[in-house]
């Protein structure tokens, strides 16, 4: 007993977060359950530590705290949690149960950026380590995805000309923002030329990288394949104004504005998917439906969201009074259709909120880029990109999926930041 737990004792702290990511990501793909086990793990890291088999208090609490405390990017994410806070002094008495799911949800917003203060800086090795394994998943989850695809391929086309999505183990919007990072961690770790043994895992990561990409356009989920292209297009210009390379610039991004083309007519999902959009914009330019398809329904939220903050500018309707507001107003203009909230987030957040509750969520959303230049990384820049660019058609970080992607992803990047580090 005595030898398991000075073999217990051995293991580091980093050690076990590294062990604990994998697991959030595979929450992420797979089941709410091991994601939220998982992110509770981390946080335990930060506040107890084991004595012989007793859980106690860790010995370095005060100072996990005042790392928390003096790091300015980990509190401004802190927020997030306090902006739905605060909206719950003018939340109305048949509200409060809204409120509360808001808050325990957003208090992951307090607790998270203190747990990843609290861990010790990720090694170069760990960090990449933790992308590796991601960019695993991710593929062997897409090889799983597309072998259901050939085995379903006409009833799944089918599904898809009606637009439905192609079937994902969870949500197919998060997932598809999931693969589109996963794509640029793969080319990123194959530029870094990173391996955990062997030197043909270089080439493969390549090969891998271009397997998830041609993936993206079979999985056609709108968000993901516009956040990709959008994020990989100010790379490319990011990178081809300071090689000064103009012309290897603008040849990469003449084959990408090229690939959406090819995948038109080689791709039969992606066609599926590009044909309803046009039959949806025909049948909204026509006026022929307000409920049955997709686009209409979400440019109809986003619009009664924008009413609904322009009628309660500065302070918004109060995060827990949103749902029941945004009921009442589909009920009085539109009975007939099923009431949604704002498909954008910054709208979600003006409408609760005000234009102050935005402008607070604004701030806390870029200050962790700017902050000690940390834009300079690349992986951190375009995972800021993808998420935003996500904010624009999605709620995005109002479920614990999108909550656990944007704060897993998010401090990790943080917590692995050194002015070393900050030019990768």
């Amino acid at each position: 007993m005595e030898k398991l737990t000075d073999k217990i004792k051995k293991i580091k702290t980093q050690d076990l977060a590294v062990f604990l990511s994998w697991f959030v990501i595979l929450g992420m793909v797979f089941s709410p359950f091991l994601l939220s086990v998982a992110m509770i793990g981390i946080g335990v890291l930060a506040v107890f530590s084991l004595k012989g088999w007793m859980p106690v208090f860790h010995p370095d609490l005060l100072r996990h705290i005042r790392s928390y405390l003096s790091d300015k990017a980990y509190l401004v994410i802190s927020l997030m949690f306090f902006i739905v806070l605060l909206s719950g002094v003018i939340t109305e008495p048949g509200n409060w149960d809204y409120w509360g799911e808001r808050i325990r949800l957003k208090i992951a917003f307090l607790l998270f950026p203190f747990a990843f203060a609290a861990l010790p800086p990720f090694s170069d090795r760990a960090f990449k380590g933790i992308l590796y394994v991601f960019v695993g998943i991710l593929f062997f989850t897409c090889l799983g995805i597309g072998l259901n695809y050939l085995v379903n391929f006409e009833e799944i086309n089918k599904l898809m000309h009606q637009g439905q999505p192609m079937p994902t183990p969870r949500n197919h919007i998060r997932f598809s923002l999931l693969l589109a990072y996963s794509i640029i961690a793969a080319f990123f770790l194959y530029r870094k030329k990173f391996v955990l043994k062997y030197a043909w895992e270089t080439p493969v990561m390549l090969g891998v990288s271009g397997i998830l990409f041609l993936f993206l356009h079979l999985l056609s989920v709108r968000s993901g394949l516009a956040a990709f292209y959008i994020t990989a297009g100010i790379l490319i210009l990011q990178k081809t104004w300071v090689s000064k390379r103009y012309l290897t610039g603008l040849l990469l991004i003449a084959l990408m504005a090229a690939v959406p083309l090819i995948a038109y007519y080689t791709i039969p999902s992606f066609k599926a998917k590009v044909d309803y959009s046009l039959y949806d914009r025909w049948v909204r330019k026509h006026d022929l439906s307000k409920s049955d398809y997709s686009d209409g329904a979400r440019v109809m939220s986003i619009k009664m969201g924008l009413n609904i903050g322009n009628e309660h500018p500065v302070f918004g309707t109060g995060a827990g009074n949103l749902r029941q507001e945004v009921k009442v107003r589909y009920a009085e203009k539109f009975p007939e259709i099923e009431p949604k909230m704002p498909h954008n987030q910054l709208v979600s957040v003006y409408a609760g909120t005000g234009v102050v509750g935005l402008a607070l969520f604004l701030f806390a959303f870029f200050f962790p880029l700017f902050y000690k230049k940390a834009y300079r990384n690349t992986m951190f820049l375009s995972f800021n990109i993808i998420v935003f660019l996500s904010f624009m058609v999605e709620n995005t970080i109002e479920n614990s999926i999108g909550i656990a992607f944007y704060l897993f992803f998010l401090l990790l990047n943080l917590n692995y930041q050194t002015p070393q580090r900050e030019g990768e």
